[in-house]
């Protein structure tokens, strides 16, 4: 089995397509904390996360030198296509956080897979409708939801899409410092920790600072902040945008 047949956006794909578009690429471990590229650079490559168990921060700083966490991207995610596909600058920094390992593609070698294979441009669509939708309900929450309510649709959202049953709860796959959650929705880690602590209290969370890790130990009443008129998750587990 080719590497890249794991990768979300090139299943589907012929293996000797795959084949083909590996033996133009290469490896590269990243050394934990360092940068792939930065807001401003040119637009040279795509990458696939293809290993290991940490993850790649996608964010930037804004004029106020506040950091905004895009996301958090883990094996089986790719990087780097937008620049590739407009030949513009990157628009955020990209940095490895923990051992990943990553497929390095060329543009142009990715470029020419696209051009080639229709299977390759209807994941690219169908994975680019994904982040609008999920832009678009951000974007409508900052403007209409409390800070609690979003913070609670946001870990809602990670639980379902890579968390980890443990016998507390659910845990959240990879560390999440408090900062990171304050870039994830644009606020402060004051009123994170504010927010954090109140639900550590009434028994809704655990949260490890020194390992960074969130538990949701009480997934329904979290829901009901969402929606209070949510009854069980059964029915609306991994429906979070």
């Amino acid at each position: 089995m080719t590497t890249l047949l794991a990768i979300t956006l090139f299943k589907g794909m012929l293996t000797a397509e795959l084949e083909r578009l590996e033996a133009r690429s290469r490896i590269i471990e990243p050394r934990d904390g360092s940068r792939v590229f930065a807001e401003g650079d040119p637009s040279e490559a795509v990458y696939a996360i293809v290993g290991g168990t940490g993850h790649v921060r996608v964010g930037a700083i804004n004029r106020n030198s506040k950091g905004v966490l895009f996301s958090l991207l883990r094996v089986g995610d790719v990087f780097g296509e937008v620049g590739v596909m407009d030949g513009g600058s990157r628009s955020a920094d990209c940095t490895v956080e923990g051992h990943v390992r990553l497929m390095r593609i060329a543009g142009h070698v990715f470029l020419g897979a696209l051009d080639s294979s229709a299977v390759l441009g209807k994941n690219l669509s169908r994975t680019f409708a994904q982040r609008l939708r999920r832009t678009n309900i951000l974007f409508r929450d900052a403007t209409s939801e409390s800070l609690e309510v979003r913070l609670a649709k946001q870990v809602l959202y990670l639980a379902s899409s890579e968390g980890r049953q443990k016998e507390q709860g659910i845990q959240l796959a990879g560390r999440f410092r408090q900062s990171d959650l304050a870039d994830l929705l644009g606020a402060t880690s004051r009123s994170i920790i504010t927010i954090l602590n109140a639900w550590r209290a009434d028994g809704l969370v655990i949260y490890d600072t020194a390992k960074a890790q969130l538990t949701l130990c009480r997934e329904d009443d979290l829901r009901r902040i969402v929606d209070p008129g949510a009854q069980d998750s059964s029915a609306a587990w991994g429906a979070w945008p």
